[in-house]
């Protein structure tokens, strides 16, 4: 008899095919539990990360693991890393008791605060409301970001298009997952889909930058004036405080926390006007800002000054209720923001391509 290729022959195959089934079966399971538990740590730390640099968690507070993993309903596993890396960056601080101590207003920099002892709840967190259980984002969600950041830098270095297949490969994912993914970047205007269906991207030119820029100066401080009136001052006075704190200390100042700080000003303060189609139009042209994006990550660098204090103008004409004012202020910012964009546009034209993954396939 003919023994196919793959198969274990004899008595025992079935048994061995079956010990083998079940280790795979394991060894996916235990992937897939550590793979959960980095999305939840991600989670947590990005939900007290955001509360305390917003000032809604007191300063001294000590936070325990065990009342914190009760109310994101998860274990502790995931809760020690996320306060880990919040103390790595300088947001919790060590003490002789147990746990750790938020940071006052002076941040890592500034005396250490009291301990302040009270029974952890939602609203001590700065949560309006106990945060539902931790949903694990979709697939596609998980890939997003790092596709984002992928095509953001690429599109800086000309024009490329997007295998699915490969990109599928290079996640680990399904390509209905990196479709999911790359239909949400086309609703931002980082991709395109040719006459052939292929996924495309780039290149970022000088004229794109200006057109996008000509586009948002006319609507962005009109949407910015009919949102105004409607925008929390609760949240107006923690963007100006997150603002006032990368003034003091702009080399903390990272990609990530830029990337923040822009959508505080160009998405969360526009977000009231009740023209949502005014809304979704402005969205579209927002492309320019992964030129910024790309450039800090390409040097290492942090945000220049100029940006942050144009950003604070902003933010106290608003506080002041002096919408037109504050519109006028937006206007000024993003006509520099033009200058600054094309000038790093020219900087990122003489580097180096930077190595970009397979699925990233240069159009000549």
């Amino acid at each position: 008899m003919t023994r196919r290729a793959g198969l274990t022959a004899g008595p025992n195959a079935s048994a061995n095919e079956t010990a083998t089934r079940e280790t795979v079966e394991s060894n996916s399971e235990i992937i897939a539990v550590e793979s959960e538990t980095r999305l939840r740590y991600r989670l947590i730390h990005d939900q007290l990360k955001n509360a305390i640099l917003r000032g809604r968690i007191a300063a001294g507070l000590v936070l325990l693991e065990g009342p914190v993993a009760r109310i994101f309903g998860t274990s502790r596993v995931p809760v020690r890393k996320a306060f880990e890396l919040l103390h790595e960056g300088g947001l919790l601080r060590t003490f002789e008791g147990r746990g750790y101590l938020v940071v006052g207003p002076d941040g890592p920099d500034g005396p250490d605060p009291q301990p302040l002892r009270v029974p952890l709840s939602e609203a001590a967190l700065g949560f309006d409301e106990a945060p539902a259980p931790l949903a694990l984002p979709s697939i596609s969600e998980r890939i997003y970001h790092d596709l984002e950041a992928t095509v953001s830098i690429g599109i800086a270095f000309g024009h490329f298009r997007i295998d699915e297949s490969e990109a599928a490969e290079t996640f680990g994912v399904s390509r209905g997952a990196v479709r999911e993914a790359l239909s949400r970047l086309r609703d931002l205007g980082l991709v395109e889909k040719s006459a052939y269906s292929h996924w495309m991207c780039g290149p970022l030119t000088a004229r794109a930058v200006r057109h996008d820029y000509e586009l948002r100066s006319l609507l962005e401080p009109a949407a910015l004036a009919a949102s105004a009136p409607l925008l929390s001052r609760d949240t107006l006075n923690a963007s100006l405080r997150e603002v006032e704190r990368a003034i003091a200390n702009p080399e903390r100042v990272d990609s990530e926390a830029l990337q923040r700080l822009e959508n505080s000003l160009h998405v969360d303060c526009l977000r009231c006007a009740p023209n949502k189609k005014l809304l979704e139009t402005i969205g579209h042209a927002h492309m320019p800002l992964t030129v910024n994006y790309a450039f800090y990550n390409a040097f290492d660098l942090h945000p220049d000054t100029a940006t942050l204090i144009e950003h604070r103008t902003v933010l106290r004409y608003l506080l002041d209720g002096d919408a037109n004012a504050a519109a006028d202020a937006l206007r000024i910012h993003l006509q520099a923001g033009q200058k600054r964009t094309l000038q790093r546009l020219k900087v990122l034209a003489v580097l180096p391509e930077p190595d970009l993954p397979g699925f990233m396939q240069r159009i000549a």
